[in-house]
């Protein structure tokens, strides 16, 4: 009965929404003067999407999506992940433990460091699920799509937020390419390139590469070694063969990423005497006086430490408060090793005009070390792995998936469909090597050294299909299901603490839950679709292979977590016209979502422990413009409202019954606007972008009002500029100056709440003022 009050709830949100909807169009559309008819209509530069798993233009689907095409990409200067994040209304990019352990976060939907749940927010390569902890290399791409809210009908796995899809450029018949060289402060230096080369009539091949070097930009005072740098080299050779009814394309990605990246900044301790906050004790993990006491440590233990004169944590944060922003004490450098291998192969073959069979095979390989200061202090309290290849923080994954589909028209073409089956086995290797300092070494001598190591796979499968049927030339309903099946195992290896110590087993779960989605879409005209869309998705249980307990039988296994189910509706308008005879885009998306069996980490007891938190709800508000204001200027800004709260915010995380809340990871503001121009001169068309953005806070812990207060990030406001002469004396060549937080912002952009573990919380800082001039030259 709960459930379906709660269903009746949201349909009713539905109603709301539209209403709401309606009465925003009745507002837009007597504005609007048609000022030609036809394709000529969106002045605005279409970009083509495959979120239907079809291409199609962006304004026609009825989906929550921001996508960039490659000349959006290079103009907004789109090459890393906070890049994106910048120019995607409600995107969050989570760094966790360091600035290269990131995930995404959408509608308030993520996942935390250490967490052994999959992801709320899938990356796709070329159509492949592209998992690891290491963060991308954006260069050479087609386009970049992030898809808002539950998925699972349509793309290889189930996920909770959303998906981000990358494409990269395909070979095709022309020889030519491009070269950019990159120089700026920091004594950044980069140089990437492609090479397309037709080998036969049918078949052409693409090179592209990318490899960057740049020095740090955070000081560790402690060892004097310079943090956040960057050392990345990658390769990328696509081969494309296309027949008459027939194309194979085959893509081999190669990638190393070295370098120190920024270390985490102590940014509060809780009191020794556990000073409890709203009636829960502070620091109640295994060792709570740990480092807060004065004088706990000897010279032996750390004499780097008393060379500084701090006594303790009250004494080091004091004295921290005069060091700079990108500073830091850190007694362990953090240190990047980072392999990935990547394959695709997309094979397509049409039948007829209204049939096509496609096979996408994938194959994703990433090995990752990164030993980690995770307490960001210079008290030697708890460290991950060393610099050494005796021990180290490792994770590595490899996955392996294989999807087949049937796509085509049927009843005279007014329906679209696509069926198909999907299979893959992800393999993760976890060690986690946890080094003990102070007073924490007395528990663990004579070696103050303990490992956790064990290896977990996925199995899944999984039947799908999703059909579009045109009842009229202006209404259309999809409806989608998947059925997943999940087998997840884990085992401990010859190192890991519960398997040498304790006899821990091998264990074994298995899930099956469907996802779907049904959405209805209207075209009033031309210019304006609204839609309205309800969907359900989940993500799989598993297990906490840092934490295990003894059955009924005495025998020790790993403890595990449920899985977490969603649904949610979303109401949503599109316009692309004129508004006052100016070529105009509004994206408009309303939405309710709920989440049952939450799964969320929480670090206690020197572990990290998945669990589920009953119930959440998110209400959200998404907005996108573009306005073509004159031919040499264009100006747009979006926005998005995040209301995230835990609704029944009791979670028992192993035994431990905690109160969870404020929501993490979700700012309740963000903000985007830009302004570019352009003007032809004698010498080269000029153009000119600036970019504007806000956040307001959030926390980067769910249990800020129980046992980790102090995890809240202040908002922040970061502008980028972009100065660029192309075509220069009418060539091909360009060159393009810029400033990346031009008002050198000190910012958070995320942290590692440690509270219940060692009594202390980290940050990660964000980058400071970069700037620099780029040169390219396409042949």
């Amino acid at each position: 009965m709960k459930s379906k009050n709660k269903r009746q709830s949201a349909v009713q949100s539905g109603l709301l929404l539209s209403t709401l909807s309606m009465a925003i169009s009745s507002v837009l559309y007597p504005q609007v003067a048609v000022a030609d008819t036809g394709n000529q209509l969106r002045a605005i530069e279409e970009v083509v999407v495959s979120a239907r798993r079809r291409m199609e233009s962006l304004q026609d689907v009825p989906v929550a999506i921001q996508a960039f095409g490659a000349e959006q990409i290079k103009e907004r200067g789109i090459e890393t992940e906070a890049d994106l994040q910048m120019n995607t209304a409600g995107l969050m990019v989570r760094a966790t433990n360091s600035s290269n352990q990131l995930n995404f976060s959408l509608r308030g939907q993520s996942i935390d460091a250490f967490s052994y749940s999959a992801p709320a927010v899938l990356a796709y390569v070329n159509e492949v699920q592209s998992g690891g902890v290491s963060a991308s290399s954006f260069f050479d791409l087609e386009s970049i799509q992030v898809l808002k809210g539950p998925q699972g009908t349509l793309f290889g796995r189930n996920a909770t937020g959303g998906a981000v899809l990358y494409q990269t450029k395909r070979p095709d018949g022309e020889l030519g390419g491009y070269v950019k060289a990159g120089f700026g402060n920091y004594s950044n230096r980069e140089i990437e390139g492609a090479v397309n080369v037709p080998i036969t009539e049918n078949m052409y091949a693409r090179i592209a590469g990318l490899v960057r070097e740049r020095d740090g930009w955070q000081k560790n005072l402690y060892t004097g070694t310079d943090l956040a740098e960057i050392d990345t080299k990658n390769l990328r050779i696509s081969v494309l063969y296309e027949g008459d009814k027939f194309e194979n394309l085959l893509v081999v990605y190669k990638g190393k990423h070295e370098g120190r990246p920024e270390g985490l900044k102590i940014r509060n301790a809780y009191p020794v005497d556990g000073n409890p906050n709203n009636g829960e004790e502070l620091a109640s993990g295994l060792y709570p006086e740990g480092i807060l006491n004065s004088g706990l440590l000897e010279p032996e233990d750390n004499p780097g430490l008393f060379e500084f004169g701090f006594d303790g944590i009250a004494d080091f944060l004091e004295k921290q408060r005069s060091a700079d922003y990108n500073e830091v004490y850190n007694d362990l450098d953090s240190l990047n090793d980072i392999k990935n291998n990547f394959v695709s192969n997309a094979t397509e073959y049409e039948v007829n005009p209204n049939l096509r069979i496609k096979n996408i095979l994938g194959y994703n390989e990433v090995y990752s070390y990164q030993p980690t200061d995770i307490d960001g202090s210079p008290f030697m309290s708890l460290s991950n792995g060393d610099e050494t290849r005796s021990y180290g923080y490792q994770y590595n994954t490899r996955q392996v998936s294989n999807e087949f589909q049937l796509s085509g028209m049927a009843l005279d073409e007014s329906l679209d469909y696509i069926v198909g089956v999907y299979l893959s086995k992800e393999t993760n290797r976890n060690q986690i090597p946890l080094k003990l300092g102070g007073e924490y070494k007395a528990a663990f001598e004579p070696s103050a050294l303990f490992f956790y190591d064990f290896v977990t796979e996925d199995k899944s499968k999984a039947i799908f299909m999703q059909g579009t049927y045109a009842f009229t030339d202006n209404l259309n309903i999809s409806v989608g299901y998947r059925h997943t099946w999940e087998e997840i195992d884990i085992a401990p290896l010859a190192k890991d603490l519960w398997g040498s110590a304790f006899g821990a087993v091998p264990s074994k779960s298995k899930f099956d839950k469907p996802s779907w989605g049904v959405t209805l879409d209207y075209r009033l005209n031309q210019e304006s679709m609204f839609y309205i869309s309800q969907r359900g998705s989940w993500r799989a249980g598993g297990f906490n292979g840092v934490s295990a307990l003894p059955d009924s039988n005495g025998v020790y296994r790993s403890t595990d977590f449920d899985p977490e189910t969603t649904w949610d509706v979303e109401l949503g308008y599109k316009f692309s016209g004129f508004l006052g005879g100016v070529p105009s885009q509004v994206n408009l998306a309303l939405y309710r979502q709920i989440v049952e069996d939450a799964q969320r980490t929480v670090y206690l007891n020197v572990s990290s422990i998945t669990g589920n938190v009953k119930e959440a709800e998110i209400k959200g508000l998404e907005v996108e413009m573009k306005f073509d204001v004159t031919d040499w200027l264009d100006v747009g800004a979006a926005y998005a409202y995040t209301d995230a709260s835990y609704t029944e915010a009791e979670g028992n995380i192993e035994g431990f019954d905690l109160l969870f809340g404020p929501y993490g990871d979700a700012p309740e503001n963000t903000f985007s606007a830009y302004i570019r121009t352009e003007f032809n001169l004698d010498v080269g068309l000029l153009t000119f972008r600036g970019d504007y953005y806000k956040a307001s806070s959030t926390y980067f812990s769910n249990l800020n009002d129980t046992i980790i207060p102090g995890s809240e990030l202040d908002s922040y406001t970061l502008v980028n500029f972009r100065l660029g002469l192309e075509e220069i004396a009418g060539s091909t060549l360009s060159i393009t100056a810029y400033v990346r937080n031009a008002a050198d912002e000190e910012y958070e952009r995320g942290g590692l709440p440690l509270g219940g573990t060692i009594g202390t919380n980290a940050t990660i800082a964000g980058e400071p003022r970069t700037f620099g001039v780029e040169l390219a030259y396409t042949f």
